[in-house]
């Protein structure tokens, strides 16, 4: 997997909170078949779709309460793998799904987020 993006945020709620709510939710509302993937454990969520596309969310201690890391991966192999960035890739660039997430982090729980 080659990293494409990532975005970062905090949501001010206990941690416990926080991993829970993001590895129930996180990609559930999404309008394309996911194969998705958790570790509870390490408190990451993680989803592949289409050909080329990976989305990882990782929960971590903060001290506000939680920081939320959103990682976008090129999984593509051979050529389509160079030629991702420069195409598909581009509409998936930037903070939205974190900014997302974060809002809904944030109504859900009652608490404040933030993009950092």
């Amino acid at each position: 997997m080659r990293l494409l993006d990532e975005h970062q945020g905090l949501v001010h709620a206990p941690l416990p909170r926080v991993r829970d709510l993001v590895l129930r939710t996180a990609f559930s509302t999404s309008a394309t078949p996911l194969r998705v993937s958790r570790n509870e454990s390490e408190g990451w969520i993680e989803a592949r779709g289409q050909w080329w596309w990976c989305g990882r969310v990782e929960v971590h201690e903060h001290a506000a309460g939680a920081r939320v890391v959103y990682r976008t991966y090129n999984v593509a192999t051979g050529l389509g793998a160079r030629l991702v960035p420069v195409t598909v890739a581009r509409g998936h660039r930037g903070a939205g799904p974190l900014r997302a997430l974060l809002a809904e982090l944030g109504e859900r729980l009652g608490c404040r987020t933030e993009l950092l």
